[in-house]
């Protein structure tokens, strides 16, 4: 295992070195602002160093650093990501547990047919949908932003549901509330795809558990279904999902530019869109930087998680070697 772990990490190293040298040739060719006709390596070499010392550039739209406006932003990305996710596992699992237990059943089928409707959804078509009853026809809940501009929260992890929490404001109670509606909408839009997956896979890795011997004789051991369950189907199909939750996670993340960009959502994905229409080089180049590079990393983490809590991932890689 530790040999798997060291080429993960070296996965990651010669990736993100990808990832620069794509981003040095497309700042040389597009904002002309290092000169590939001289020492390319050189310049190469400044310019990762440069980016290991947090110096992005500077915007043109503000004149502020870029990692500093990035570190200002990709907070509310996380956080509408992290809702989003959570909703989809605490969605997807049980309903995909259930499709799995009973697989080729009609409420097999039902679940499967609306999560494959769902699925098809386009999420700007379903965000627009959502905002234009929930938020303006009924006007449960607030159609953009993450806070009313009435509670004045000073930020400090740039989390709004944890600043508003531990926020000395006598309303930070009511600041919290309001946080939590403005975060509703969105997030249920961004969990709508993930949520289908993760029935999808649930219900593959279910079944698969359910055709196992063990299974069987538990159920001759005359255990309730719900003790087969908890005790032996989750236990080894919830393992199995791990890599495909951070592929999901993934996905969440490169969807919430298209959610924010539909609820004026401050996040990194609305910031980037700003960034194309004033084109602003530095900006975007810096803000893919730091997304494709958290998006790698958590991927290979999820790899390297997979392999430590997963008894059966270890094995197959023993047997390999």
């Amino acid at each position: 295992m530790f040999f798997y772990i060291i080429r993960r990490i070296n996965l990651l190293v010669i990736t993100v070195t990808a990832l620069t040298v794509i981003g040095f040739f497309l700042r040389s060719r597009v904002a002309g602002d290092l000169a590939l006709d001289g020492n390319v390596f050189s310049n190469y070499a400044d310019y990762v160093l440069a980016i290991a010392q947090g110096n992005l550039g500077v915007t043109s739209g503000t004149g502020q650093p870029v990692l500093d406006e990035i570190l200002t932003v990709f907070p509310a990305t996380l956080e509408l990501c992290f809702s989003a996710f959570i909703l989809s596992i605490a969605i997807g699992v049980p309903i995909g547990t259930i499709a799995g237990m009973q697989r080729g059943s009609s409420l097999d089928s039902t679940i499967m047919g609306i999560s494959l409707f769902i699925f098809s959804i386009p999420v700007f078509w379903l965000a627009s949908l959502v905002m234009m009853y929930f938020a303006l026809n009924w006007n449960w809940l607030p159609v953009t932003g993450r806070l009313n501009l009435l509670y004045e929260i000073d930020s400090v992890t740039g989390f709004m549901l944890i600043d508003t929490l531990i926020s000395d404001n006598p309303h930070s109670q009511d600041a919290f509330y309001d946080a939590l509606k403005h975060l509703l909408l969105p997030t249920i839009v961004l969990a709508t795809v993930p949520t289908t997956e993760v029935i999808r896979q649930m219900r593959n890795h279910v079944s698969d558990v359910m055709k196992q011997k063990y299974i069987k004789a538990a159920a001759s051991k005359g255990l309730s279904k719900t003790e087969i369950i908890m005790r032996h189907v989750l236990r080894n199909a919830i393992p199995n999902m791990i890599p495909h939750l951070g592929l999901q996670f993934s996905t969440v993340l490169t969807t919430a530019m298209v959610t924010e960009a539909v609820f004026s959502w401050p996040g990194i994905g609305r910031w980037l869109i700003n960034s194309i229409y004033q084109q602003d080089h530095a900006a975007i180049q810096g803000g893919m930087l730091t997304v494709a590079i958290f998006v790698v990393t958590a991927n290979v983490l999820t790899e390297i998680l997979t392999v430590v809590i997963n008894p059966i991932r270890r094995k197959e890689l023993y047997a390999q070697h």
